[in-house]
């Protein structure tokens, strides 16, 4: 595996990139705390969800039934996760091709063409850039199908969690989920998950898409004396908060570009049609500092 990781390092940052699914494996600020969720499977059969962030592309998240209908066509799916869902895409699961590589920047690509698994074909690309404090995720997606589909970008990352960390990311509504972890409600935001102003996170796990985000959030651990702040493109105006019970100390802060099951909404919940050879891209940027 050591043959497939990109090192990249800055006056404050060290990151590991894998082309491998097109991931980040991990990321340390300079007083060897963990930014991101440190990786542990330093073996050949990691997976995706062992990483530190991993992509969403060609759309974030699950697709209710495994099937929609978009300009008087059926699209379907074949299950790529356990329960039987199609979700996040291809690019969590593909390997990535290194397109250029410096001391802090890596370009990866990858390409998919429909099939009976997926119905989309697209090229995709991502950029991981360090600059001092600053890591720098952009991705972008260009419809290479010869019909008009239905597009959305995320990112998936993890973040360590501690009994200290408080959380903070302003949103306007929530959507609560059905058993199958699909949004089924859009509701206003209980005071438990209001993170308006930092606050702890529940004990109890949580798995829901916060509508009207600001592109802004902060997550603080006073254990770690680190804190990091991360700003969106406008394209990512929605997020995914995946927090499980604290024992399994990480939670994931995920920038979406559309509604979570959007595709089952009347305005496709964000999607952005993409016609042949037309592309959509937005960026997260990670700001980490030392906290007294």
């Amino acid at each position: 595996m050591s043959d497939d990781i990109i090192f990249l390092e800055s006056t404050d940052l060290r990151v590991r990139v894998s082309p491998r699914f097109g991931v980040v494996l991990d990321g340390y600020h300079r007083n060897r705390q963990p930014f991101m969720r440190p990786f542990a499977a330093e073996n050949e059969a990691f997976g995706p969800t062992d990483t530190a962030c991993f992509p969403m592309v060609p759309f974030s998240n699950r697709v209710g039934g495994n099937t929609f209908d978009y300009e008087g066509r059926t699209y379907s799916f074949e299950p790529n996760d356990t329960p039987p869902f199609y979700i996040h895409g291809e690019g969590w699961k593909s390997d990535w091709t290194v397109k250029e590589q410096t001391d802090i920047s890596a370009a990866l690509e990858m390409q998919h063409v429909g099939d009976t698994g997926s119905p989309y074909t697209y090229r995709a690309a991502q950029r991981f850039t360090l600059d001092q404090n600053c890591l720098t995720i952009s991705i972008e997606v260009e419809n290479r199908g010869g019909d008009a589909m239905p597009f959305g970008l995320g990112l998936h990352p993890y973040f360590p969690r501690t009994p200290g960390m408080t959380l903070q990311a302003f949103a306007q509504s929530w959507w609560t989920e059905d058993e199958y972890h699909v949004p089924d409600r859009n509701e206003p935001l209980p005071e438990t998950v209001d993170f308006s102003t930092p606050r702890l996170l529940p004990d109890h796990g949580l798995n829901h898409c916060f509508e009207g985000w600001d592109c802004r959030a902060r997550l603080v651990w006073p254990e770690l004396g680190l804190r990091v702040t991360i700003d969106a493109d406008p394209v990512f105006s929605r997020y995914m908060l995946f927090s499980p019970p604290p024992d399994f100390e990480f939670v994931c802060f995920e920038p979406m570009s559309h509604t979570a099951n959007g595709f089952h909404h009347a305005d496709f919940g964000g999607l952005r049609r993409l016609a042949q050879g037309e592309t959509m891209a937005a960026r997260m940027r990670l700001r980490v500092d030392e906290i007294p």
